[in-house]
C-alpha cells in the first residue's frame, strides 16, 4: 500500500493541478481607461475556487510591476480553499505619459508536489492611456517676432484681399478696415483678417525625440517634461492666435500646421503619443528644417534635453541667418545628481548671442520656469 501510495500520489497531485487549471476562473476590473497624468485608476482582481479540493500553489505576476508601476503592483503567490474566492484591490497612481497594459500578465500554476507549472496568459489585455498634463501659461517671452501688418507692408509683400485664411489678434499698426467685426463682437475682442500671401509669422516647435541612456523611470521624467513644455508653449501661441508648426523627425520630417485655438486638441493628441525612438541627432534635424525652409521667416522654439557644442553650433548659424530661436532645455542634473560645466558654459554662451533660454529642471513647475524667466 505504501508503494503504491507514493507511486500514484505524483500522477495524482498532476491530475488535480490539471483539473485546477482548466477550471478556474478570474475577473479583471478597471475604473478608467483615460486618465490624466497623476491621477489614480483603481484595479480590482477576483480569482474563483470552484471545486471542492484545494487550489495548491498559484503565482499571479502583473504588467508593468518593474517599470511603471514599481512598488504598487507586486506578484501574489496563495492557496486557494475549496468553494472559496480571493479579491485584490489596488489603486494605481499613473506617473508618466503613455499607454500601458494593466492588470495580469500571467497565473501559474504548481501542483503538491512541485513537479509541474503550468501557466495562464490572458488572450484579451486592459490598458491605461496617460495623457500629458496641459499646463496653461498667462505670459510667456518669446522672440515670436508676430509682426503686425504696417511692418508686413513695409516688407512689400502682395496679399490677395479677395479671400482671407483666417484671423488673429488686432496689432498696433493693423488696418481698420481689415477688422472682422462681425467675428470680434463675437469674440469681443478685435480680430483681423489675415488674406492669402500676407506677411505673417509662424512659430515652429521644433521637438527632440531622441532617447536618453537612462533608466526607464528617469527617461519618462525627461520626456514628460520635453512634452508638457511644448504642449504648454503650443497651447499659449494657438490660444493667443499666433500659428504654430510643430517640426519631429521620426521616420522621416514630420510637420504639423495649427493656426488658433481649434486645432489645439489634434497637436495635443499628437504629443501624447509620440514616442522617443528618433536615432537623428537634433543638430542634424534643426539644419535640415532651416535649409529646407529657407525662404520662411519662422521663428524657432526648440526643445531639447541634449545640449552640446555642435547643437550650440548650428543654433549660432542658424541664429546668423536672421531666425529668431528660442530654446527650451530638460535638464537631467536632478535625476543624475551632477551639474555638467560644459552645458552651464553653453547656455551663458547662447544667451550672448541672443537667443532666449528657459532651462527647465526636472523637478521644476513649468508655469513657474515658461512665465518668470
Amino acid at each position: 500500500m505504501l508503494f503504491y501510495t507514493v507511486f500514484l500520489l505524483p500522477f495524482v497531485s498532476i491530475a488535480i493541478t490539471s483539473i485546477a487549471f482548466v477550471r478556474f476562473k478570474y475577473i479583471q476590473e478597471i475604473d478608467k481607461r483615460r486618465v490624466m497624468k497623476g491621477d489614480e485608476v483603481n484595479y480590482t482582481l477576483k480569482i474563483n475556487n470552484e471545486d471542492f479540493f484545494l487550489y495548491p500553489y498559484i503565482k499571479i505576476n502583473f504588467h508593468n510591476s518593474d517599470t511603471i508601476f514599481a512598488n504598487q503592483f507586486e506578484s501574489k503567490s496563495f492557496s486557494l480553499l475549496p468553494f472559496k474566492k480571493k479579491t485584490f484591490s489596488y489603486k494605481l497612481c499613473c506617473k508618466y505619459r503613455g499607454d500601458f497594459l494593466v492588470g495580469v500578465k500571467s497565473i501559474e500554476f504548481e501542483d503538491y508536489l512541485g513537479i509541474v507549472k503550468f501557466t495562464h496568459e490572458p488572450i484579451s489585455t486592459k490598458n491605461v492611456t496617460v495623457f500629458p498634463r496641459l499646463v496653461k501659461l498667462d505670459s510667456i517671452k518669446l522672440k515670436t517676432d508676430y509682426l503686425s501688418e504696417s511692418h508686413a507692408l513695409s516688407n512689400s509683400r502682395i496679399e490677395n484681399t479677395m479671400t482671407f485664411s483666417d484671423t488673429r489678434k488686432y496689432i498696433y499698426g493693423d488696418s481698420i478696415k481689415k477688422i472682422h467685426w462681425k467675428l470680434s463682437s463675437k469674440m469681443n475682442e478685435l480680430l483681423v483678417k489675415n488674406f492669402e500671401s500676407t506677411s505673417q509669422v509662424s512659430s515652429v516647435i521644433l521637438l527632440d525625440i531622441n532617447k536618453n541612456s537612462y533608466s526607464f523611470e528617469q527617461n519618462s521624467v525627461i520626456e514628460d517634461m520635453l512634452i508638457e513644455a511644448s504642449i504648454a508653449v503650443t497651447y499659449y501661441c494657438l490660444s493667443n492666435w499666433i500659428p504654430i508648426n510643430l517640426v519631429y523627425y521620426s521616420k522621416g520630417f514630420i510637420d504639423i500646421e495649427a493656426k488658433n485655438a481649434l486645432e489645439f486638441e489634434e497637436i495635443y493628441n499628437i504629443l501624447s503619443g509620440i514616442k522617443f525612438e528618433n536615432d537623428m541627432n537634433i543638430k542634424d534635424v534643426l539644419s535640415i528644417y532651416v535649409k529646407n525652409n529657407i525662404l520662411k521667416r519662422t521663428s524657432i522654439l526648440l526643445f531639447t534635453s541634449n545640449l552640446n557644442y555642435e547643437l550650440y553650433d548650428e543654433i549660432y548659424k542658424t541664429k546668423l541667418m536672421g531666425y529668431d530661436i528660442n530654446l527650451v532645455y530638460v535638464s537631467s542634473e536632478y535625476i543624475v545628481n551632477t551639474v555638467s560645466s560644459e552645458v552651464t558654459s553653453i547656455l551663458n554662451e547662447l544667451l550672448e548671442i541672443g537667443v532666449m533660454v528657459y532651462k527647465i529642471k526636472t523637478e521644476d513647475d513649468i508655469k513657474n520656469v515658461l512665465e518668470h524667466r
